[in-house]
C-alpha cells in the first residue's frame, strides 16, 4: 500500500515561453509509487529530469497539455533518451488529438522510427473530458488558451483545432492537484481552484491581483506559481503576494517537489 511519501509532483521546468538561463521550460513529473508520469516536455526538461535523479525506465506515460514548443519541443529528445538507455517496456503518450499526426510525422523526420525503437510507443489522442484512470486519475479540461489563433487558422485553412488542456489529478487516499497549463485568463479555471491540495498555475496569462483575491477566499490548498519570466518579473510577483495571502503561495523553481 502506498503512503503519502510514495506520491509526489516535481517541477522539472518552471520557465515561461521565453526561455530562461536558470529554468527549463514547462515540464512536471508525477510520481505514484514506483511509476512516473511526465506532464509536458518543453526545452531543458530532459536534463532537468536527470538532474533530479529520476530513472528513465520508471516513466510509464507522458501527457502533453498543448502543442506550443515550450510544452512539447523536447518530447522527441526525451524519447531518444529512453531509446539510448535501452528501454524495452511500452510507453504511452497522451496528446491533443490535433497533434497526433504531426507528432508521428516529426518522429519519422528525425529518424525516431517506430520500427527502430525497441519498445512500443502508444500514441493516444485526447480531447476535453478525456479521463485516464490507473494508479491515479487524470482528467483533461479544455481551456481557451489557443483560441486567439482562430483568425489565422480560418484564413490559412489550417487543420488546427486549438486544443489546450488543464489537468485534474486525483491520487488514491484523497489527495488532488490541479495543473492549469497555459490558459487564456483566470476565468478558464476559476471553478477548479478551490478543492485541491495544490493548484499549479501559470502566471503569464493571468491577472495576479485577481488570483490573490481568489486565493485569499479559497477554502483549501496552496497555489504554486509557475511559467515564470525574468528575475525582475519574479521579484514583482514576490512583492505582490507579500501584500496578501502570502502563506497560500509557493513560487516554483526547477526541482521543487510537492508531496501528495
Amino acid at each position: 500500500m502506498q503512503t503519502a511519501a510514495d506520491n509526489s509532483f516535481t517541477i522539472l521546468g518552471s520557465s515561461s515561453g521565453m526561455p530562461q538561463a536558470t529554468r527549463a521550460c514547462s515540464g512536471y513529473l508525477l510520481k505514484t509509487g514506483k511509476s512516473l508520469s511526465l506532464i509536458d516536455c518543453g526545452g531543458g526538461v530532459t536534463s532537468s529530469f536527470l538532474r533530479c535523479g529520476f530513472r528513465p525506465f520508471d516513466v510509464d506515460r507522458v501527457f502533453i497539455s498543448h502543442s506550443h514548443p515550450d510544452h512539447c519541443c523536447e518530447l522527441p529528445l526525451f524519447i531518444q533518451m529512453l531509446y539510448l538507455a535501452g528501454r524495452l517496456k511500452p510507453l504511452d503518450i497522451y496528446l491533443p488529438e490535433e497533434f497526433v499526426e504531426p507528432f508521428r510525422a516529426f518522429m519519422n523526420a528525425v529518424y525516431l522510427l517506430p520500427d527502430k525503437l525497441p519498445f512500443d510507443m502508444n500514441v493516444i489522442g485526447c480531447r476535453d473530458g478525456f479521463a485516464f484512470s490507473d494508479v491515479f486519475r487524470l482528467t483533461m479540461i479544455g481551456n481557451r488558451h489557443l483560441q486567439g489563433y482562430a483568425d489565422y487558422i480560418d484564413r490559412l485553412r489550417l487543420p488546427n483545432r486549438m486544443q489546450c488542456h488543464s489537468f485534474v489529478i486525483e491520487i488514491d487516499g484523497g489527495k488532488s492537484l490541479f495543473y492549469s497549463a497555459d490558459i487564456r485568463d483566470l476565468n478558464d479555471v476559476a471553478s477548479y481552484l478551490d478543492s485541491h491540495d495544490y493548484v499549479v498555475i501559470e502566471t503569464t496569462h493571468i491577472d495576479l491581483n485577481q488570483l490573490i483575491e481568489h486565493a485569499t477566499a479559497a477554502g483549501m490548498g496552496q497555489f504554486v506559481l509557475t511559467h515564470l519570466g525574468t528575475v525582475d518579473e519574479v521579484d514583482h510577483i514576490r512583492q505582490k503576494i507579500a501584500k496578501g495571502a502570502s502563506d497560500r503561495f509557493i513560487i516554483a523553481y526547477d526541482g521543487l517537489t510537492l508531496e501528495l
